[in-house]
């Protein structure tokens, strides 16, 4: 399962309320980020544009049993390691080592050249975040 690794939420990074609840298939798993007209965190781009990747390590959210966690830490700068693209199966599907990995409108993370620049694979499972916010 992916998660921050060389993090530090202060430099590199900000504390966001959620603006939904993750549905349980989001565990283990990556996304862009933005933030909506009210400053919370959604999937994509938001109002915002990407900002920044989550990695959900937890279910996030407003209500529900289990879906306490009304505050996450988006990474702008950082490491990420376990990686895996946002569609892949965590812990199976890594990364591959010198390749560059982008977020779409949705959020979802991948090779495909389009949308946000997030950053690049330096080993095959671990992912040096630098978002590009257009």
């Amino acid at each position: 399962m992916p998660r921050y690794d060389k993090f530090d939420p202060v430099a590199n990074g900000f504390r966001v309320n959620v603006a939904a609840d993750y549905a349980d298939a989001d565990l283990g798993k990556i996304f862009g980020v933005g933030l909506d007209s009210t400053g919370k965190v959604v999937k994509g781009n938001g109002q915002s544009g990407v900002i920044g990747v989550l990695v959900v390590t937890s279910k996030p959210g407003v209500v529900g049993p289990l879906k306490q966690i009304a505050r996450v830490d988006v990474m702008t700068q950082g490491c990420v390691t376990d990686f895996c693209a946002t569609a892949g199966v965590p812990g199976t599907d890594v990364g591959v080592a010198g390749t560059k990995y982008y977020s779409d409108a949705s959020g979802n993370i991948s090779t495909t050249a389009t949308g946000t620049y997030v950053g690049v694979c330096v080993e095959p499972d671990r992912l040096e975040v630098n978002v590009r916010a257009s």
